[in-house]
């Protein structure tokens, strides 16, 4: 006997045309996908019909569900695999149930969900600012997606707003400026995921430096009290160092301070400098000849009076002028021009004081020869001085004591053991050094330690605090000084009842009394020993005595200041 058997039939109604949209939107369409194992997986947002035949090849017919709302189609419910099953297996040949008891299960795999895609940036530099990346020459970009179920089939990118592309290989972006990469993968039932968007700027141009001369120079000759200093920019990445060296030494990195060059010798020598931008873009190096002149500046700005130089700033006092001189090897000069702070240029005619008012000033200067020939271009080739500071107030002066140290009534006492600590503030230019003077001495002594005076009596010190622009403040104070030790005296309760060996000799009752004097702060402690024993402080008369006993008695006081006098008595107690 013959037996047809249904056959359960999946039907897909899709697309697989591409619909370009506007802006390079394309619409994949949904579908499903058959692997070489013959796993099915469906997008899961397609309609599924069931159809039921008895022949593998028919048409077959649609499956009733009992719920009509809800077939002709169904929809996969489950993210990863569905199925369709029967209760238990029947065998083809009896056709009875199979045993031992098993299901017939067929597997769909539901696939609802788009690919995954990253992106790496290779075989470049790469900095971030301002939550801005920049990249330097050689980029190169990696594109990598996975789906977890029916596997990437399309991932595409536009760079720039082109044209979609597949992404075969690496993507190299040799074009500076800023870039937008657009990229997505599609699986292969059609699913596709969000664009991923990413926006970097790829830096392929180098700083621009320069050097300048502040100082005397003309041309390429430069006077030993001239400074160099370098200028750089960079548009995008930003400027990471700029390097330099004098003729064949090593090269350094410039901290931004002047350039100190006075240790070359006199005669010809070459600069080379060069920057670095944040993502390794290198100028070439640059080259200054130069001719090291230290006995004849050709041109000058100098300064009369006070100064100092600390970093990138220039410090005067209220007694500074600024001088300008030109010399000129050829035609000689017509004038010299000059503006502070921004105000127009004017010319000079003699040194002149910064405006009185504290903190920074900007001075810039330039000189026009007799054929009115000046420095063309930009504003660096006018010698410019920035970040001169005027300071017009000294140091703070403060002092402390350290060691033997009294006061009483207004008055310190001090010992010539104790120390006077002088000390000076300056929050502009900076403390230079530190002067005393005592009792009005005419002469200045630099204060390079702790101060000690040994000569008793009232003493006034007057500290100095000099400033590096040599603005001066004063600070006083006035001590006392006890050099002298206390007096010891002795008293016995009782007189000597004879005297034997060349001592006295007392009552073994006899007390002893001890007492100390001093003329200015008065004593402090007394202290004694018996026969070598274990000192004490005395603070009661000293009795108790043995019968028949050489003593001998050491004494020590101590004034309020720490001078201390020392006295030893000897004496015998009777049988």
């Amino acid at each position: 006997m013959n037996f047809n058997f249904p056959y359960v039939i999946l039907c897909l109604f899709s697309s697989f045309s591409l619909i370009k949209m506007e802006a390079q939107e394309i619409k994949y369409a949904e579908k499903e996908y058959i692997a070489e194992d013959g796993t099915i997986y469906w997008n899961k947002n397609l309609p599924v019909y069931l159809s039921i035949s008895p022949y593998p090849d028919a048409q077959g017919h649609l499956l009733k569900s009992t719920n009509p709302e809800h077939s002709n189609p169904i929809y996969l419910d489950t993210e990863g695999p569905n199925f369709i099953r029967t209760r238990y297996a029947v065998d083809r040949n009896t056709k009875k149930i199979a045993s031992p008891l098993v299901e017939v299960v067929m597997p769909i795999i539901a696939d609802g969900s788009g690919p995954v895609s990253a992106i790496s940036f290779l075989n470049t530099e790469r900095h971030r600012s301002g939550g801005v990346q920049y990249f330097g020459p050689n980029l190169s970009i990696s594109i990598t997606s996975s789906d977890q179920l029916s596997g990437l089939e399309i991932l595409n990118y536009s760079l720039d707003n082109s044209d979609l592309q597949s992404v075969i290989s690496e993507i190299s972006v040799s074009t500076e400026g800023e870039h937008t990469l657009t990229y997505y993968g599609v699986d292969r039932v059609g699913n596709k995921e969000e664009d991923r968007v990413s926006t970097f700027i790829v830096d392929l141009t180098p700083p621009s430096v320069t050097h300048n001369i502040n100082g005397f120079a003309d041309q390429n000759v430069i006077a030993s009290t001239s400074k160099i200093y370098f200028t750089a920019t960079d548009e995008l990445s930003g400027l990471a160092q700029i390097y330099y060296r004098f003729d064949d030494e090593e090269f350094k990195p410039y901290n931004g301070n002047d350039v100190r060059f006075s240790y070359l010798d006199d005669g010809d020598h070459t600069l080379e400098y060069y920057a670095v931008d944040n993502v390794d873009n290198e100028t070439g190096r640059f080259r200054y000849e130069l001719y090291f002149d230290k006995t004849a500046p050709l041109t000058a700005s100098d300064i009369l009076g006070d100064r100092f130089v600390v970093d990138d700033k220039i410090y005067f006092s209220g007694r500074t002028k600024m001088k300008l001189t030109a010399v000129d090897n050829k035609i000689g000069v017509k004038e010299i021009l000059y503006s502070i702070d921004q105000e127009d240029f004017k010319v000079y005619d003699q040194p002149f004081y910064l405006p009185s008012i504290p903190g920074e000033h900007r001075i810039r200067y330039y000189s026009v020869d007799r054929l009115s020939n000046q420095p063309s271009g930009s504003e660096s080739y006018k010698h410019n001085i920035s970040l001169v500071y005027l300071d017009l107030t000294g140091p703070r002066i403060t002092h402390r004591i350290r060691g033997p140290f009294f006061e009483a009534a207004g008055v310190q006492y001090i010992s010539p053991k104790t120390e006077i600590i002088v000390q000076g503030r300056d929050g502009e230019s900076g403390l230079q050094y530190l002067t005393t003077s005592i009792d009005d001495a005419a002469a200045e002594t630099v204060y390079d330690q702790p101060i000690t005076i040994s000569t008793s009596g009232q003493h006034e010190i007057e500290m100095f605090g000099y400033d590096n622009v040599n603005n001066r403040n004063l600070g006083k104070t006035t001590v006392f000084v006890d050099a002298a030790p206390p007096s010891i005296y002795e008293n016995f309760s009782t007189a000597a009842v004879s005297t034997q060996d060349g001592l006295q000799v007392y009552p073994p009752y006899v007390n002893i009394f001890l007492a100390a004097t001093d003329e200015i702060v008065g004593n402090d402690k007394i202290y004694y020993s018996i026969n070598g024993s274990k000192e004490r402080l005395y603070t009661r008369p000293i009795g108790n005595l043995r019968k028949g006993t050489d003593y001998t008695l050491s004494i020590r006081a101590i004034d309020m200041v720490g001078n201390e006098s020392s006295k030893e008595v000897k004496f015998k107690t009777a049988q």
